[in-house]
């Protein structure tokens, strides 16, 4: 089906021309607004017939010119009614950037710049523009303008890349055809023209810049559609780089001189046409300019485009998939053409102005990019082996051609190829070139084949994770994962120096890789990934023929692939029964280095900041303490004692030595090697000045983790966790993480980790009085927790505010474990985050008469994972008939029904 522009242009014309008959003011501006409104609903109608999205942002461009037109038209007149010499000034309304290239979408800004020869015409210019604008602003549209003569805007085109780039895709709306000319002609000739490996490099910077902003994949669970990589903003990219490079900005004109071929073309206009689609349905489904492809928003528009859900996928999974598989294909392409741009460009050596390079297999390296020999075979699937091995070695890109060649071929990757033996080695020979394995699956993964290769990784490609804790599609977090271990070959960081050391002793990195490479490989296929991961990781092992004491390594780590962080995150490791029984499971400590380098890459290859200072601390104290068992003469130095002896000498102008002393000895070894030294400091601080005070703090800004610290020491009394998370929860402000410690002579010294209501550091002295004065009539019983936590839930329940903020909700749900502890029962709440969970938790808990003893609170994206090691008040570990009626007691807590009743 396709729009009819020429009918929309006589319908649009008509009904403007019968609207400027009508009396100026609020009449004709009423007029105006049902104009607008009934031409996006007649849009929005074709839009659901199934129009291409390049149509629908072309059709509501030509009807916003037409408007644009009138109102020129009309104000032009009025002026010059009462300035007659307005008349031969010439002026020019000129569309720019996406309103420019005819891109419209429904509820876009318009970008327009008001465009005169001379100064002398600038105070008309000014009249014109207020009047036009004045007049669009009423009619609800958002304009981006600018009020240039034709020097400033050259000027100011030199200048600045966005206005440069904008100027690019510039259209005449109304005015001076000279005027306009003029323009385009010396903007060619005083900037495209010249300095173009200049402008290439803006343009290669300005997308780095984008990339870091919103991402460098396309991938994200979240995508920008116009932004992210793989976004519209891709080929936009690519025509700003062609225009400098070839005097082309269209992919018409490219084609025709065959710079960019057709079928490269068909692709990327035929995945440009999906996104511009999808946008489409996204502002037509809000009423708003709308780019980013949230989660809700991924649902809305499956079922708007027909999308199903199946047995194996929802339908918002079937559309993402297609989503990316469209982000990716115009990403590769687009790059693959703006790279060929860049070397049009790049001055050559006098060593590679040399003929090109013979490589092995009929393949050849020119300027450092590997192409197919012309005189070469056909590409079968040992050759596209045998390439991106040498591409993995050389660090060579694959040339357009070369890609190509690839993907047409794909047929040869069949099961015949997937059962050689000679593949077989040659893929496992990759995953042992540490350093590059993720440069080579990532090469595969691009052009298709690692998914034909292992057609069980081709079923989790683009496979989107409907959770609030990753970021990225399994294949692309997989691969991310392995990257991170990379990363560890290729960089210096000091801190990464303990997980390099033991990348260094795994006997053969291409079982860590392949554990890495199936460990998500369960996914999309209903529950328990874990398990169905390892069947289908033992087929694939059978398949590359590896030996049966290397299937058991990689089986191993798919199928605990949750167990260290789980144990680390989520138990208390001065449990001597949970090491043990850690250490028995992992086995040898060869197990117990992949696992701990796999938890390593796999958390950090979540999404940025999710690996932190308090998951690698408490990873690293799991290793520690399970190497010690699984290898006692291997066991490495924890180094307490010169931590204490660092930590005397900072203190002596404070303090007597024996005073620090006592710090260490009245905790346990954990807390020193999970807590950073300034954390030590402060408590010890804390805890020589506490005296006869009741409480005493100290805050200190986080910027690292943006958060603030909240160093809290006081003696120990029955409820004090819940009192302090209730004052905290009172006061508006929201606890993302805690560290209880309790002395052996009954001090407390607890951290921590909070932000305001809106996720910010609290960074003001006098809003941390106000809440240590709160936090002391809390704990002498001088104000009722229980209330002030009540009035600030109620108060924030009617806050309009909020409740446009606050996030989807994640069902409740409570877990016991009443085996991985001899004399404590644990408590598992996950949750929604939200202000006083933890207070609700501790406080249920303490009206039931019980103790915490321990707890670890966290918090990922929106979502709460809070663990409480608890007993009876006498100190004895619950029973399992117990559990139940609790329960039952904390549900009731943390029901919203509660939280407002309270």
């Amino acid at each position: 089906m396709q729009v009819n522009f020429e009918i929309i242009k006589q319908h649009a014309t008509e009904k403007l021309r019968k609207i400027e008959t009508q009396p100026a003011g609020v009449e004709r501006l009423a007029a105006l607004k049902k104009f607008l409104k009934i031409e996006t609903q007649r849009l929005h109608l074709r839009h659901r017939f199934g129009i291409s999205g390049s149509q629908i942002v072309a059709a509501r461009s030509l009807i916003v010119d037409l408007l644009i037109q009138r109102i020129a038209q009309t104000a032009f007149h009025e002026i010059a009614a009462t300035k007659p010499d307005v008349a031969n000034a010439q002026f020019a309304v000129v569309a720019l950037g996406g309103y420019g290239r005819s891109e419209l979408a429904p509820h876009s800004d318009i970008d327009v710049m008001f465009l005169h020869n001379a100064k002398r015409d600038a105070a008309s210019a000014g009249v014109l523009s207020e009047k036009m604008l004045y007049l669009l602003w009423d009619m609800g549209f958002s304009v981006g303008h600018s009020n240039r003569s034709l020097a400033e805007c050259l000027a100011e085109a030199k200048d600045d890349s966005v206005t440069r780039n904008s100027l690019i895709d510039a259209r005449l709306l109304w005015g001076s055809e000279t005027l306009f000319e003029s323009l385009v002609e010396r903007l060619d000739e005083e900037i495209y023209s010249r300095q173009q490996r200049a402008l290439l490099d803006e343009v290669l910077a300005d997308r780095t810049a984008r990339y870091e902003k919103f991402g460098n994949v396309a991938c994200l669970q979240e995508p920008n559609v116009k932004e992210t990589a793989g976004g519209l903003r891709e080929l936009h990219t690519l025509l700003w780089a062609t225009r400098a490079a070839y005097g082309k900005a269209h992919l018409l004109d490219l084609v025709v001189d065959e710079t960019i071929s057709e079928s490269d073309a068909k692709a990327m206009t035929a995945a440009y046409d999906f996104l511009l689609r999808v946008r489409n349905e996204m502002h037509f489904a809000t009423a708003r300019r709308t780019d980013s492809l949230t989660l809700d928003l991924q649902q809305q528009v499956a079922r708007s485009f027909g999308y199903k859900d199946s047995t194996e996928m929802q339908a918002s999974e079937s559309f993402m998939r297609d989503y990316y598989l469209h982000a990716q294909r115009l990403h590769r392409l687009c790059d693959a053409h703006l790279q060929k741009a860049l070397a049009k460009h790049t001055k050559k050596s006098w060593f590679s102005r040399a003929k090109a390079m013979p490589a092995i297999g009929g393949f050849v390296l020119n300027n450092g990019v590997l192409d197919l020999d012309r005189a070469a075979p056909e590409l079968d699937g040992q050759r596209m082996m045998l390439a991106f091995g040498y591409a993995q070695a050389t660090g060579a890109p694959f040339s357009p051609n070369l890609q190509d060649a690839v993907q047409v071929n794909l047929h040869f990757i069949n099961k015949p190829f997937r059962a050689d033996a000679d593949a077989a080695q040659s893929f496992l020979k990759m995953l042992r070139v540490k350093g590059k394995v993720a440069t080579g699956l990532r090469a595969m993964h691009e052009l298709g084949f690692l998914g034909k290769f292992l057609p069980e990784f081709g079923r989790i490609t683009c496979l989107v994770q409907h959770d609030l804790y990753h970021r990225f599609t399994v294949d692309e977090h997989t691969i991310r994962t392995i990257e991170v271990l990379d990363e560890l070959v290729n960089s210096r960081n000091k801190h990464l120096e303990r997980y390099r050391n033991l990348y260094s002793e795994i006997g053969d990195p291409a079982l860590l890789h392949m554990g890495l490479l199936m460990h998500d490989i369960g996914k999309g296929l209903g529950g328990g990934h874990t398990e169905k991961g390892v069947q289908i990781t033992e087929r694939v092992c059978a398949r590359l023929q590896l030996e049966p004491e290397q299937t058991k390594q990689i089986l191993f780590l798919v199928k605990q692939h949750l167990l260290m962080s789980h144990i680390a995150q989520r138990r208390d490791l001065s449990d001597t029964k949970v090491i043990r029984d850690f250490t028995n499971k992992v086995g040898t400590l060869e197990r117990l280095n992949m696992l701990t380098l796999l938890t390593y890459g796999d958390i950090n290859g979540v999404g940025p900041n999710v690996w932190n200072e308090w998951k690698d601390a408490l990873t690293w104290e799991l290793y520690i303490k399970a190497r010690a068992l699984l290898a006692p003469e291997k066991a490495i130095d924890h180094s307490l004692d010169a931590l204490c002896e660092r930590l005397v000498k900072m203190l002596a102008s404070e303090m007597d030595e024996t005073e620090v002393q006592k710090h260490f000895a009245q905790l346990p070894d954990e807390y020193a090697r999970l807590t950073p030294p300034q954390a030590i400091i402060e408590h010890i601080r804390l805890a020589h000045s506490l005296n006869s005070r009741t409480v005493k703090t100290i805050w200190r800004v986080n910027a690292q983790s943006r958060c603030t610290d909240l160093h809290i020491c006081a003696r120990d009394r029955r409820g004090f966790f819940a009192n302090v998370a209730g004052t905290l929860t009172a006061q508006g402000v929201n606890i993302l993480s805690v560290s209880l410690n309790t002395r052996a002579d009954g001090i407390i010294v607890d951290t921590f980790k909070v932000s305001d209501s809106v996720g910010e550091p609290l960074s003001d002295p006098q809003r941390w009085e106000q809440i240590d004065d709160h936090l002391k009539r809390a704990l002498t019983g001088e104000m009722n927790v229980t209330e002030a936590v009540a009035k600030r839930l109620r108060a924030q329940a009617s806050s309009t505010r909020y409740s446009k903020k606050k996030a989807a909700a994640v069902p409740t749900k409570i877990f016991w474990d009443n085996q991985s502890s001899e004399k404590r029962t644990i408590l598992e709440v996950r949750a929604s985050d939200r202000l006083g969970l933890a207070f609700r938790i501790a406080s249920a808990l303490a009206s039931l008469d019980l103790d915490i003893s321990f707890a670890k609170v966290a918090t990922e994206k929106h979502l709460a994972l809070d663990i409480f090691y608890i007993t009876e008040a006498s100190g004895r570990k619950l029973t399992d008939e117990q559990l139940p009626q609790i329960e039952t007691a904390l549900y009731e807590a943390l029901s919203d029904k509660t939280a407002t009743v309270q």
